[in-house]
This record gives structure tokens, sequence and C-alpha cells, in this order.
């Protein structure tokens, strides 16, 4: 048996003890190459974790942090990231490893070595808002190509063999440490050049949409989705939900056809790597970069050589609204929301993987208006029992977003979770529990007991006992399971 904190059982995650368990967490990545991408992170910063009931740590590890020279690894860098786990054990964080990235390489952002970032001398082009150069940097694009096609290093070896035998090193570093429950294998993977089909046929399908109602001029709409305000005027018209949908639907295809050619294939090369090593690590798959806003992704899970599925793997998508990163945020759909989330419903319950969506969110500042959208985010996760992660912890402290990422959830029950979910109009927690005699109590986490008045449980049976964290009014129901299988409901006002 598996002596990791996490596993999977179906589309579950569950502990040691067998019971269903809910990953809530935070991203914890530094991206700063200057700081050797470590982040201040104090002790005290863990605790807090804890005390704002969180279980899991998404981790941000860099290729150019661990493989600065081709195939000679820092294990000086490694060792910085031993301390942050073991601080993370510490106070009952998991940690995943999230091998990040933003627009592929260190000399753009981060991710990639320099040694590893093939270029053929293409243009970067920079962007006001950083993430449209993926749509625009020739170089961003081509440097992710040449990845996806196993261009050689400097040494004769392809990138993506060097990226490969990097995580198996990581594996055999960290196969054994039960803290370490994930591998994310890459962070928001990015189909390069061929997303110059991508943009076109979004924009002539947004044109069709638009002509329904007046006639459109395409390189005039062209011109409008280049510039900053009109881009933001254009997207308030895909609000509706049916024709957000339609927009998606009509154009994932495109980057769904990468994740058949080249993402899944890497995948089963990343993981049939690691389980040469590393047979219980749970492997995260990320969907591609697109599927950040609705569109469906055809990722696989991981097969062996004999084409089998392999043990130990979770669907990570990542969610967030068209206007994430703008002076527009506080404009967020929740009618998109619900296209993007929706779909990677559909994408795991195809997938049959335990979901935890590796990021959301991404509130630096948030206002009371953007509070009342991430609990509305929050809810499809109590709907779906999803896992997930915020992003991030850079921005957490002193931040209203605390009031809809701190909430009351069932961490881990005896059994398995039926439904969960918190009536914020009417200070209401509610969960359903179907109970396994055969394991231990159930844990329900609640941010502050001094704002509670009732807890029932029902049937009561062994009752339950509350206990309080450290220096916090924060802290767990213990319930303890019943002698007979039973389906146990908790509210809590």
């Amino acid at each position: 048996m598996s002596k990791k904190l996490i596993r999977t059982q179906g589309n579950k995650f569950i502990d040691m003890q067998g019971r269903h368990t809910i990953l809530h967490g935070i991203n914890m990545v530094c991206k700063e190459k200057e700081r050797n991408y470590i982040g201040d992170y104090k002790e005290e910063d863990f605790k807090t974790l804890k005390q704002w009931g969180f279980n899991v740590i998404r981790l941000g590890i860099f290729w150019d942090g661990i493989e600065p020279v081709p195939g000679q690894y820092d294990d000086n860098y490694l060792s910085m990231i031993d301390k942050l786990i073991e601080l993370a054990g510490k106070h009952d964080l998991c940690v995943i490893l999230d091998m990040h990235q933003d627009l592929f390489s260190c000399i753009y952002s981060d991710g990639a070595p320099e040694w590893a970032t093939i270029t053929d001398g293409k243009e970067h082009i920079r962007t006001d808002l950083w993430s449209e150069s993926y749509l625009l940097s020739p170089a961003v694009q081509t440097a992710f190509d040449n990845f996806w096609n196993n261009r050689q290093a400097s040494d004769g070896i392809g990138i993506q063999d060097h990226f490969i035998n990097m995580w198996k090193y990581i594996a055999s570093r960290y196969q054994d440490n039960k803290v370490v429950i994930g591998y994310d294998i890459l962070n928001e993977p990015f189909m390069g050049s061929e997303v110059n089909n991508l943009l076109p046929a979004l924009l002539s399908t947004l044109g069709k949409i638009m002509s329904e109602h007046e006639p459109v001029d395409m390189d005039k709409l062209m011109a409008q989705w280049l510039d900053p305000i009109q881009k933001m005027e254009l997207l308030s018209l895909l609000s509706d939900k049916d024709l957000y949908l339609k927009l998606v639907r009509e154009v994932e295809s495109i980057p769904g056809q990468f994740e058949a050619t080249y993402l899944n294939d890497f995948y089963n090369k990343v993981g049939r790597a690691i389980r040469e090593v590393d047979n219980n690590t749970i492997i995260f798959l990320e969907a591609n970069y697109f599927s950040n806003t609705g569109m469906k992704s055809a990722i696989k899970p991981i097969t062996d050589h004999e084409g089998r599925q392999i043990k130990c793997q979770a669907y990570s998508p990542h969610g967030y609204d068209l206007l994430v990163d703008t002076q527009m945020y506080n404009q967020s759909s929740n009618e998109r929301i619900d296209v993007i989330f929706d779909t990677h419903q559909w994408v795991q319950e195809e997938l049959q993987l335990p979901m935890l969506v590796g990021e959301w969110g991404c509130y630096p500042n948030a206002t009371e208006e953007q509070v009342q959208q991430a609990r509305y985010v929050t809810s499809i996760f109590e709907k779906y029992l999803s896992s997930d992660t915020y992003y991030d912890f850079s921005h957490i402290y002193n931040n209203l977003i605390t009031k809809a990422v701190v909430r009351m959830y069932p961490m881990k029950v005896a059994g398995t979770i039926i439904n969960y979910s918190n009536n914020y109009g009417h200070e209401i927690f509610s969960c359903t529990i179907e109970e396994n005699i055969s394991i231990e109590s159930s844990i329900i986490y609640v941010p502050d007991f001094s704002l509670v008045s009732e807890i029932t449980v029902e049937p009561y049976e062994k009752g339950y006992r509350i206990e309080k964290l450290e220096d916090s009014n924060s802290g767990y129901i213990i319930i303890p399971a019943a002698d007979r299988e039973t389906i146990r409901r908790v509210s809590v006002v």
C-alpha cells in the first residue's frame, strides 16, 4: 500500500485511512530568478495556512532552477525546496510539485532555462497584458514548437528528453516522501505556433455571432481585438452563456488537436519515466492553456507501454474568466464561469479521475464584488466535490478574498461525501456523508467557532467533539464513525 498521505481511488482522493478527502489549498510560486525561485516563506506562513483550513500546497518548481546546465541538476536548489516541503509537512500540509512556466522560458518570464529555449532567431513581442505574448510573440511560439518537436540541445540530446529525464530525477528524490503527494508535469501547456490557426477561427466565429445582429468587417474586428479597451467591449458581448458556449465549442477542436497530437504523447513519456522510479505519487494532468477559458480538453490518462492506464492520476485544469489580469476583472461573468467549470466537470467524468482545480482566482486586491465572484466559484467546487488550490499566496494576507477562500468544508470523511455547501446568505453549512464503519472519524473544518451557534449531527450516534487550532478560533468538528453503515447529515449554523 502507498505510504503517501493522499492517493486516488476511482474519481476520489483518499487518505491513508481510506477517507474521502477534499484537497483545499493555495499556490506558492516564486517566479523571481534573482531569488533562485525560492520565496521568502516563513514557518508562520505555513502555520497560518493550516489555521485557514488548507491541507495542500501547489508548490512551484522551475526547470531553470533544477537544470541550469544541460544534464546537471542543482541539488542546492532542490535542498531549499526540501526545506519548504518539511515546513509544509510539519503543519499538516501536503505538497504538489508544480513544474511552473509562463511564456515558456526564463528569458521571457519563467520556466525553461536559456539553453532549452530555441527560438530560431524569432522576435519576442511583449504585450501590456503579459499573457497576450502567447498569441503575438513568434519567439515564445517557436520555443514551444521546438520543445514539442524535441529539438536537440547543445549536447545533442532533445530538450524534451532533458525535461523527461529531469522529472525522473525529481521522482527518484521524492518517491518516499509522504508529504509530496503529487507531480504536476507542466503548468498550462501551450500549443506553440498552431495558435495562429486559433485566433482567426475565434474571431471568425465571434464575427458570425455578431453578424446575426449587423454586418461585421473582419479587418475592423481584428483591430478591435488588438486594442485593449475595444477588446474588453467585445468580451462584454460574451457574458451571455449561450453565446460564449457557442464560441468555445466552435474553436476548441484546434487546441484539442494539439493535445491529441503532442500533449498526450508527451504525458505518456513523462509518466512512464516517473513510474520507473515512483509508483505511488499522483501524476496531475493539466489541460492545454486554452482550456482555462472553457474550451473542452482532449487529454487522455497516461498509459504504460502495453496501453494499460497507470494508477494514481488526477485531472488538474485551471479556470479563469477572460478578464483576469485586467482592470475590468470586477466585471467577470458568472455565465462564463459556468461554462468553464461545467466543461472541466464534463472532462473529469470522461476521464474518471479525481479533479483538483490547480489555479483559479487571482484577486490581488479583492473588492466585495470579487469576494462574491469567488464565492460563486467555490459554490461550483462544492457542487462537484472538486479539490482546489487558489492562486496565489503572494497576495493572500490582508486581502478580502480570504472571506471566500477560507471556508467550511469536509476535509476528510469516514466514507464518501455525497454533497456539501455553504449558504452564505443564511450562514448555514450542510454536508451529507455516506459513512463506512471500518475507518476513522470525519473531520470538518470550521474557520471561526466564535460565529457558530449550533452544530447538528444526525443520526447522532457517537456525537462529535470540537478541536480548536492553536492561536486561532478555527478548528475541526470531529465526528466518530458510527458502528454501522449509515447516512450522516451535518449542519452548522
